[in-house]
């Protein structure tokens, strides 16, 4: 897929395009992007905290190691997670699609 790429051997970066304040909460594939639609308006950091929240309860990991590299104030953000346990790029992608 081309919203995720391998960056080391436990880091993965995830391309990501957010809608915040949307009525139901949704992950989709969009192109090179992958779609998050959040319930949380973009105020005072609202919609970041709630990413990095359902990314950890759908990737089954801390929100330490969940880190916003590119993006904190834009709708398209680079994520680096990191994984303490081997773990592909197709485990990774079920997880987040299901």
């Amino acid at each position: 897929m081309e919203f995720i790429k391998k960056s080391s051997e436990s880091c993965y970066l995830l391309y990501l395009n957010i809608k915040p304040n949307s009525k139901k909460l949704r992950i989709m594939e969009n192109g090179g992007y992958l779609t998050i639609n959040l319930l949380s308006k973009p105020v005072k950091n609202k919609a970041n905290k709630e990413l990095i929240s359902v990314l950890k309860e759908k990737l089954n990991i801390a929100s330490t190691q969940i880190k916003i590299l590119s993006g904190l104030k834009s709708t398209n953000k680079v994520i680096q997670i990191e994984f303490f346990k081997k773990t592909d790029e197709n485990e990774i992608i079920e997880k987040l699609t299901k």
